[in-house]
């Protein structure tokens, strides 16, 4: 996974209204400094706030990465809000020295979590040890700092499960994200007191199991995401993820839960002013 890997692109077609007007959103997990967005950023963003996104967590996945996020965060007045850390396909987190910046900027004062990091057993890139000592590295920084940590798992949820339990008691915060694992595995998370982010693979058709998973995720530890440019929800799938889609993976989960769409993206909002210490602003009116 580098800022270079381009999804599908996003037909030149005139922007689409929001499924669901009024609702107030967080993007929990997007890659907007990502080149995938590069010829029409601003749009973008644009587009994210006629949807209600009142923030959009720009992840970093290295250093470099990191530095865009937060310059995105001046130039869009922070409503990106940027995190530093190395994703375990990144072949820096093989270099303990490159961690050095990463654990700078999560002390600067400036970013809102560290991350993302985790482990990836799908990917051979980066061996499994050198995965698991990053993200050991982040885990304690993100304790010393008192930052939540962005989690990333993909086929790998009991070795991630036994990383975390090494500091159980320990007061960790933070977020699965992008959240593919079982009811078992919502349990031993929500036991290590972390949040379960929700994107858009929850609404593909055969991703029933995983919805049922989702559904034992307590109100209060859900968030909403999109993983931009990656992984779109229906009825958007196949086209460029961006930030205001995650109005649709709103509207997914209030049918799944029986509930309003407002009702989910508010509480999805106030778990995620709280758990990475946002100051949102009202979203703008249509013009």
């Amino acid at each position: 996974m580098t800022p270079s890997t381009r999804p599908p692109s996003r037909p030149r077609d005139a922007p689409e209204p929001p499924p669901e007007p009024g609702l107030r959103l967080v993007d929990t997990h997007s890659h907007l400094g990502f080149d995938a967005f590069d010829e029409d950023r601003a749009d973008v963003v644009a587009r994210a706030r006629l949807a209600g996104v009142l923030a959009c967590l720009a992840v970093a996945v290295d250093a470099p990465s990191a530095r865009r996020a937060l310059a995105l965060q001046d130039e869009t007045g922070g409503w990106a809000v940027p995190t530093a850390g190395i994703h375990p396909n990144e072949q820096a987190v093989t270099t303990p020295d490159a961690f050095a910046e990463i654990d700078d900027l999560a002390r600067s004062g400036r970013v809102c979590a560290v991350g993302e990091t985790g482990l990836d057993l799908y990917w051979d890139d980066v061996p499994l040890a050198a995965q698991v000592a990053s993200l050991d590295r982040h885990l304690r920084l993100a304790l010393d700092t008192g930052l939540p940590v962005v989690l990333h798992c993909r086929d790998a949820f009991p070795e991630l499960r036994e990383a975390v339990g090494h500091f159980a008691g320990g007061g960790l915060r933070g977020v699965v994200h992008c959240f593919t694992g079982t009811a078992a595995d919502v349990e031993w998370i929500i036991e290590a007191g972390l949040h379960v982010g929700v994107g858009g693979v929850t609404t593909f058709k055969a991703n029933g199991a995983l919805r049922e998973a989702v559904g034992h995720v307590p109100d209060e530890r859900l968030l909403l995401e999109t993983d931009a440019p990656f992984l779109a929800p229906m009825p958007m799938r196949g086209r460029r993820n961006e930030p205001a889609f995650v109005a649709h993976t709103a509207g997914h989960l209030a049918a799944e839960r029986g509930r309003e769409p407002a009702e989910i993206a508010e509480l999805t909002t106030v778990n995620a002013q709280e758990l990475f210490r946002l100051e949102v602003s009202p979203p703008r009116p249509p013009a």
